[in-house]
């Protein structure tokens, strides 16, 4: 799995947080024709990454191990470069009480696993066109 060094010439960096293996390749898959993918699976080692790394979208698991999801969403925020980047958080919850939560976060917008292609594809898109979203999620 990549992680660290420059994009690939003119592609947008999408960098996919997940601790499923599977995810991550089903991402890779998806993506890599299209984008300079970066897969990471927790939210420490993508912390570590965005050190020497700059990324055009994150696409988020929420339920990981030691940190989660929304820990990482609230961290990456008080960093100064990242404060504005596009996240995409991609779950496997339901409840509404979650999606209530993720929708109510800074992310651009909250995708339910399994998620088709086309979808990933068009939610990155316009993610990377759409005005950022206030960091505190106003």
């Amino acid at each position: 799995m990549k992680k660290k060094g420059k994009a690939a010439a003119g592609k947008k960096v999408v960098l996919a947080i997940d601790d499923n293996a599977m995810q991550l390749k089903v991402f890779q898959g998806t993506l890599a024709q299209n984008y300079d993918i970066r897969l990471v699976k927790s939210a420490s080692e993508a912390l570590y990454l965005l050190k020497d790394t700059t990324v055009d979208v994150i696409l988020l698991d929420i339920e990981m191990p030691s940190v989660s999801g929304f820990e990482f969403l609230h961290d990456i925020r008080k960093i100064p470069k990242y404060m504005n980047v596009p996240v995409i958080i991609v779950t496997g919850h339901t409840e509404p009480d979650f999606l209530e939560s993720a929708h109510n976060s800074s992310a651009a917008e909250v995708l339910i696993k399994p998620v088709s292609s086309r979808t990933l594809i068009e939610s990155i898109e316009k993610a990377l066109t759409m005005s950022p979203k206030n960091p505190f999620g106003l």
